[in-house]
């Protein structure tokens, strides 16, 4: 606990948090890809505040909700949403293909949550079967320490202010 106080109390300490909590989910829930996402539910997109693969996930950009199993579990019931295969991500996220291409066919997206609502979500991608409930247990360890991260992150412009060159990008099917 008092790394996580050193974080806090140093300068930047959203960023320097979300990048705590990245590496420990990855070293504990053996995450390949971990991003981090926040929620614009008024026009139904998310936008990445985090990526380990810029190139395939940047930073910035929009990507659209639709009202699927993952927004019915994550973003309506604060629940974790987990698959096990690609074709489970097929019915709900359009870049499943992409997702696929990177060699991933499981995820995982934790919800940090706050008076009950969703405020961020931290996704993962590994290859099949990965989040066993072994894994599962893991990451919801870290759920605390995933929602004051995203609590300090509402609280930091760099991370939530509009990217213009982003904006006018949104990922779509």
């Amino acid at each position: 606990m008092s790394h996580i106080q050193t974080l806090l109390a140093g300068p930047e300490s959203a960023r320097a948090l979300l990048r705590y909590v990245v590496r420990g989910l990855n070293r504990d829930v053996g995450s390949k890809l971990t991003s981090a996402s926040i929620f614009d539910l008024e026009n139904m997109r998310s936008r990445r505040i985090h990526s380990d693969n810029s190139e395939a996930y940047p930073v910035g950009n929009y990507k659209q909700i639709d009202r699927n199993l993952f927004f019915t579990t994550v973003l309506e019931n604060a629940q974790p949403f987990v698959t096990s295969r690609i074709e489970q991500i097929a019915e709900v996220f359009f870049d499943w293909r992409k997702i696929q291409a990177l060699g991933f066919e499981s995820n995982m997206n934790l919800p940090a949550v706050v008076d009950g609502k969703v405020i961020g979500t931290i996704n993962m991608l590994a290859p099949a079967g990965h989040f066993t409930g072994e894994k599962i247990a893991a990451a919801l360890a870290w759920q605390p320490i995933v929602t004051l991260c995203f609590l300090l992150t509402a609280r930091d412009e760099t991370l939530t202010a509009s990217v213009p060159e982003a904006d006018a990008v949104m990922e779509r099917a």
